[in-house]
């Protein structure tokens, strides 16, 4: 069994450091005793194609308070749950949403379902949020992330806090231009959501130096649950992205044979069409 440490990279990824020692362990059945076994199993079904374990996660995340069992059941539902997954676990999860850490990953949460959609949901919960630092400021990236292709007016918001009545007047002219552009709901830094163009914008801007850590890191994170390549060791103890490494692993894949498996529109865990 893999120390708590090692499990405590799910909060980051979907892979253990030396996951190919207990992977076998946790594949076939739900019937591990922690939260991080838990976690895991659920995590290796997905990978598998079957996401009808991802429900176990919302009453994991109502027993927990551990703010790194939080970031991993959180992408785990965020990455691999569809809409009606995620909607479904944010409904059974808002009876927290009076405690701030929790709207901080609910944020996360809504975000990362990368769906047009979510935008009026984070606007709703930036008007209950409480803390600039926090969780608004939370929400306001996970906006940018959703309708920006780079930090922006949404982005730089955080600088002046805007009323919920402003921050909506903001994001609703900015959200409809963009999904005027969508092929369908999926979308991630102003357009369509595309595996490989988002591989090939990423490696642009870090050929480019001019990767920004935290949302090249939250690419990378939807990168690696869409394609399953693991990008574990891709950044530093300080999270700084290890330039070098990342520019191999973004070549390879799109030097690889894989290219055609994804379509555009389409969300993926582990290649694995999600359903929404």
């Amino acid at each position: 069994m893999p120390l708590g440490r090692d499990f405590d990279a799910l909060a980051l990824g979907f892979f253990l450091p030396q996951e190919d020692l207990v992977s076998s362990k946790y594949s076939l059945s739900l019937k591990a005793n922690t939260a991080w076994e838990d976690l895991y199993t659920i995590n290796l079904h997905c990978r598998e194609g079957d996401f009808s374990k991802l429900t176990h996660v919302r009453e994991i995340l109502l027993r927990s308070q551990d703010s790194l069992i939080w970031y991993a059941g959180v992408n785990i539902l965020g990455c691999a749950g569809g809409w009606t997954e995620m909607t479904a676990a944010l409904s059974h999860l808002q009876k927290l949403q009076n405690e701030e850490w929790v709207r901080f990953h609910l944020s996360a949460l809504i975000g990362l379902s990368c769906d047009i959609r979510a935008v009026p949901l984070l606007v709703k919960l930036y008007s209950i949020g409480t803390n600039p630092d926090e969780d608004r400021d939370q929400t306001l990236r996970e906006l940018s992330y959703l309708l920006e292709s780079d930090d922006g007016p949404i982005f730089y918001s955080r600088d002046d806090q805007p009323t919920p009545e402003t921050l909506a007047e903001r994001v609703d002219s900015i959200r409809s231009s963009v999904a005027d552009g969508l092929v369908g709901m999926k979308v991630f830094e102003a357009r369509t959501l595309d595996v490989v163009q988002l591989a090939k914008g990423m490696l642009a801007k870090l050929e480019a130096e001019d990767a920004q850590s935290e949302r090249f890191h939250r690419g990378l994170l939807i990168f690696e649950a869409a394609t399953g390549v693991n990008c574990t060791g891709l950044f530093d103890e300080k999270g700084r992205d290890r330039r070098l490494d990342a520019v191999a692993v973004l070549e390879e894949f799109l030097e690889s044979d894989q290219l055609n498996r994804f379509v555009p529109g389409q969300r993926y865990f582990f290649g694995h069409p999600i359903p929404d």
